[in-house]
């Protein structure tokens, strides 16, 4: 028994000493140095420019942080402004272990000053349509080999606005939330949602249940039980 304790100590301290040694490497990185790699991954999936103008941060702990301020997207060369997405802040926090399983497990998401415009041209083609082909069949998930699905168990919008301008009428709608949370137990668990805003300046609230990431990113029905409070 004493042999046991004394291999299990061994093995413990072997750990820790493998855990403080990972955090020494990590935190001695310069992840701005990855900023242009992100981009032009980003240029080769979508045709555009994805811009990082704040500094890549990450916060070294049990569940390690990453910050980053100040990203834009490229809007389609017809849109009415340059930027199709400008993003003040992103807070991600995730969980340490699970990455040793190669398992994403995002326990915060925080997304602050997210600005969205979705519009279309005169011809209806939206600026959300990318003129890039898709990824080789030989690079497609083979049936029963889909990848996994990360666990985001709460996310958090601050001072999110989303427009949409109709690019054949040239009619905008305008929706502003002050708060949105989502949360959810696993990628199979119904998100649970609340929201605070106002669409074309009206005010609204609203608060229930979506359907589970896996539902959301499958073909067929999506659940919805939601109940919203507006103009009084």
């Amino acid at each position: 028994m004493k042999r046991l304790i004394k291999v299990l100590s061994v093995i413990g301290v072997l750990a820790v000493a493998v855990v403080v040694a990972g955090v020494a490497v990590l935190s001695s990185l310069d992840f701005n140095e990855y900023k242009g790699v992100i981009a032009e991954e980003a240029k080769k999936a979508t045709g555009r420019d994805l811009t990082i103008a704040g500094d890549l941060k990450l916060d070294i702990s049990l569940t390690p942080s990453i910050y980053v301020n100040g990203v834009t997207f490229a809007n389609a060369e017809w849109g009415t402004r340059p930027e199709m997405v400008k993003l003040e802040r992103l807070e991600a926090e995730v969980a340490l272990l699970p990455l040793l399983s190669r398992e994403l497990d995002v326990k915060r998401l925080v997304l602050v000053g997210l600005d969205m415009l979705a519009e279309t041209d005169k011809q209806g083609r939206g600026n959300w349509e990318f003129a890039v082909a898709g990824p080789a069949a030989e690079d497609k998930p083979q049936d029963g080999q889909a990848g996994i699905l990360p666990v985001v168990r709460k996310v958090h919008f601050k001072d999110l606005n989303l427009t949409y301008r109709d690019g054949r009428t040239e009619q905008e709608t305008r929706l502003k939330l002050s708060g949105l949370d989502l949360s959810a137990a696993s990628a199979s668990a119904p998100l649970a949602l609340s929201l605070t805003g106002e669409v074309n300046g009206e005010q609204f609230s609203g608060e229930g249940n979506l359907a589970s990431v896996k539902q959301l990113t499958a073909a067929g029905q999506v659940p919805l039980g939601l109940t919203f409070q507006a103009l009084g």
